[in-house]
């Protein structure tokens, strides 16, 4: 069976290359089957839930597959839940559910992109900061990015944790919600149609800081503002910088490289 984490990584990554995935797509689910009665017969159930352009061929291997598409919205969860419903049907007419695609609701042109495709490649420091190790991860793919001067606004983010020893480092379970609330952040922000991209984050002395490059500032005020309310867990804070020159990212660069 698919698991969730597949999907969810399916939707990472489409969004990674520039893909609205709140946009409308022709999603088409594909089955298989030695026995072409079986799959006419889930063709019939298909129809009834509105699936079109059904399809049912014989490949070269001796076998019959069978594809039903549909124009339809989906994020990770509900497309999940689709796929255990689908998982059923095969069952019930003991065929093999092959998995999902999607494409232009058109069928012809190629999915349109509203971002900029950016790799994240990211590589690690481990400084001294006050005494103190102070974490860096930073996305070295950006170096080489094109559009600095169009995305030269940073959000500043800085939350505070509590370290539970000596390092100011924080715990496991500090961790995980700090990475949840980076999450929540660009996510929010990506529904909102503000396209943001993640520079670096680091963590020393009961202080994450972490950094986004945008091109919309406005707008991202009045999200980040909205948010607070459902974050008391992270008592965050923020500022948005101008530097059309990304010297402070160019600056981690060189310490991340001599440490």
């Amino acid at each position: 069976m698919i698991t969730f984490e597949t999907i969810e990584h399916f939707y990472n990554n489409l969004s990674s290359n520039g893909i609205n995935c709140n946009n409308n797509f022709l999603y088409t689910y594909c089955f298989i089957s030695d026995d072409k009665i079986n799959l006419q017969e889930l063709n019939k159930e298909l129809n009834k839930n509105n699936f079109s352009s059904i399809t049912i061929e014989e490949s070269e291997e001796d076998y019959w597959w069978l594809s039903a598409s549909r124009i339809e919205k989906h994020d990770a969860h509900s497309l999940f839940e689709l796929n255990k419903i689908l998982y059923a049907l095969a069952e019930k007419y003991n065929v093999e559910y092959d998995g999902f695609d999607i494409g232009n609701p058109d069928g012809q042109s190629a999915i349109e992109r509203d971002t900029y495709t950016v790799p994240e490649e990211f590589k690690t420091g481990d400084l001294i900061n006050n005494n103190l190790p102070e974490l860096v991860i930073i996305n070295t793919a950006l170096e080489s990015f094109a559009h600095k001067a169009e995305f030269r606004y940073f959000i500043n983010f800085t939350i505070p944790y509590i370290t539970p020893d000596g390092t100011g480092l924080p715990s496991n379970e500090d961790l995980q919600n700090l990475h949840d609330f980076e999450i929540s952040i660009e996510n929010n922000l990506q529904k909102s149609g503000i396209n943001s991209y993640y520079v670096l984050r680091t963590t020393n002395n009961g202080i994450r800081k972490f950094y986004l490059a945008i091109a919309d500032k406005g707008n991202a005020i009045n999200i980040l503002e909205a948010m607070k309310p459902n974050t008391k867990d992270l008592h965050f804070t923020y500022n948005i910088t101008e530097d059309e020159n990304w010297s402070m990212y160019n600056e981690m660069l060189i310490k991340v490289a001599t440490e």
